[in-house]
């Protein structure tokens, strides 16, 4: 009873994990909701997840010459030095290249490379996804983050912005743009 209770948990977990895991064929990678990410596809860049507005899961390519690297890190904050800036939110990006890392046995995580001129940026597909860093189409939003979205009124997101202007972390310039933005959501 045991090895047949075991066999099915193992089997339910295997199902469970295959549909929901990252799928990367002919140079197409399938989110685990769905969404496929190939070179050419335009990124449309979402709201950066750090305390500052930039973002946790865009960052400067690790092989660019522009990636920052020290032992010390950056005024304290080594994460933030490659980050993606909070200024490209609302840009698309093309996707140069999908970048698989990792092995079969721990497992990879998927990148875009993204990028414009010199430098290039490195997407972390899943997490940003996750996070808002991307914006991809409602029909792959998970029903649950869809449902907390529309809970949340534009009156809210206001009183966010406004927060973030006031401690100093939005210019002026900044503020009105994003206010504009959310203003003329339906």
């Amino acid at each position: 009873m045991k090895k047949l209770l075991l066999s099915f948990a193992l089997l339910f977990f295997g199902i469970y994990y295959s549909q929901n895991a990252p799928k990367f064929e002919n140079d197409t990678l399938t989110t685990s909701v769905g969404f496929k990410v190939y070179e050419g596809l335009d990124l449309k860049i979402g709201t950066g997840s750090m305390n500052d507005g930039d973002f946790k899961f865009i960052r400067t390519n690790a092989s660019s010459v522009f990636n920052y690297s020290s032992t010390t890190g950056y005024q304290g904050l080594a994460n933030q030095a490659n980050s993606f800036k909070r200024n490209n939110s609302g840009l698309s990006f093309k996707v140069k290249k999908i970048m698989p890392r990792g092995n079969k046995k721990n497992g990879f995580v998927y990148y875009a490379k993204i990028g414009s001129g010199l430098i290039n940026y490195e997407v972390d597909i899943e997490n940003a996804i996750k996070s808002g860093e991307i914006i991809i189409p409602e029909e792959f939003i998970p029903k649950e983050k869809i449902q907390s979205q529309a809970s949340e009124t534009k009156y809210d997101r206001l009183k966010k912005i406004k927060e973030l202007k006031d401690s100093g972390v939005l210019s002026e310039e900044e503020f009105q743009k994003e206010k504009e933005k959310i203003m003329l959501e339906k």
